[in-house]
């Protein structure tokens, strides 16, 4: 597995603590990152292959801080933040893009087999290792009788087997790294901390909330894709992602709450829709001919899944412009009523 990590020095911050005086999106941030580093000691502080949840909250938390380092740098405004406080925020950003790759690998082959758990595989099977054993708690392991196991099962069972070598080889290859990442981690938000610590008046100024932030974000992105199909449906469920995660900055505000709950509801259809469509192609990589009964399973599903994402994203997509609509002064509403009208014909 490579490197012994039973005894990793502990990743710290640049700096420790809240100011009192951190503008509010300066403190999110700082909350975020300590949230990310803990999940990071989590995953590489094990020994060996990080539990499934732990990988999860890991990708996670970086998307979260990308989210927050974006948006940090718009509401700077025509200013910006500085050459030198942008270079660090984009060094960052790298650094964090590196870790959400590596652990978005182990985190995807969860989900397809957690997939397969749920839905496909006989509810008999009792979990062959620890993993699936976390996959596997919603679902029961013993039944009383026989059950009949179907050639369909049988190939469910096949994939899956496949899965879990592959999750077994890119945990791997996640612990080996998990401390060069801490470390290029570590050095990158010192730089980026020292850096803005020189552009507080920048931050401090009046700042937007979150909500208006987030149906702003999530209203571009209805305008960048008006026309949603299967090649660009998974592009927008990750800018709604984002948009999620701005909400999500507010904690006290019901209506970001709600914000936020809504565009998850968007973020999980079209996941669903994703995660079929891939566990199709991995199952025509693993078995090819062999697995015949289970791709035309998957790919039915997918396109079930596919359906039900569009509507949801109709549905949710129209309630956020009637949202916009509301938040704005009267003598703007109009364009916004003209958009509404555009939206239901492109999404509906």
């Amino acid at each position: 597995m490579g490197r012994d990590m039973t005894e990793p020095a502990e990743y710290q911050p640049g700096q420790s603590g809240r100011s009192t005086e951190d503008p509010p999106l300066l403190a999110h941030l700082r909350a975020v990152t300590a949230e990310m580093r803990e999940k990071l000691d989590a995953c590489r502080k094990r020994g060996s292959a990080p539990k499934v949840e732990e990988v999860h909250h890991l990708r996670t938390g970086t998307r979260r801080v990308e989210a927050t380092l974006e948006t940090l740098a718009r509401e700077a405004g025509a200013r910006g933040l500085g050459k030198a406080s942008e270079e660090a925020r984009q060094r960052w950003l790298r650094q964090l893009k590196k870790v959400r790759r590596a652990a978005g690998t182990v985190r995807d082959l969860d989900v397809h087999r957690e997939l397969l758990a749920d839905n496909l595989l006989p509810a008999t099977d009792t979990a062959p290792d620890k993993v699936a054993a976390d996959l596997a708690k919603a679902t029961a392991t013993a039944a009383t009788g026989s059950v009949e196991i179907t050639p369909l099962m049988e190939q469910a069972r096949s994939l899956d087997a496949w899965l879990k070598a592959r999750r077994s080889a890119a945990a791997d290859a996640l612990c080996t790294t998990l401390n060069d990442h801490a470390d290029g981690l570590l050095d990158a938000e010192q730089q980026f901390t020292a850096e803005i610590a020189k552009r507080r008046a920048v931050l401090m100024r009046a700042h937007r909330p979150p909500v208006r932030l987030a149906l702003e974000d999530y209203l571009r992105l209805m305008d960048e894709m008006p026309l949603l199909d299967k090649e660009n449906l998974h592009d927008f469920r990750k800018g709604a992602k984002k948009a999620r995660y701005v909400a999500e900055s507010d904690d006290e505000d019901p209506a970001a709450k709600a914000i936020a709950k809504a565009i998850k509801r968007v973020q999980d259809a079209i996941g669903d829709w994703h995660d079929w469509v891939v566990v199709a192609e991995e199952a025509h990589e693993a078995l090819g001919v062999d697995g015949g009964l289970l791709q035309i399973e998957l790919e039915a599903r997918a396109q079930h899944a596919y359906d039900r994402a569009l509507h949801t994203t109709s549905i949710m997509g129209r309630r956020f412009v009637g949202e916009w609509q509301a938040s704005r002064p009267r003598r703007f509403r109009r364009p916004i009523a003209h958009r509404r009208s555009s939206t239901r014909t492109t999404l509906g």
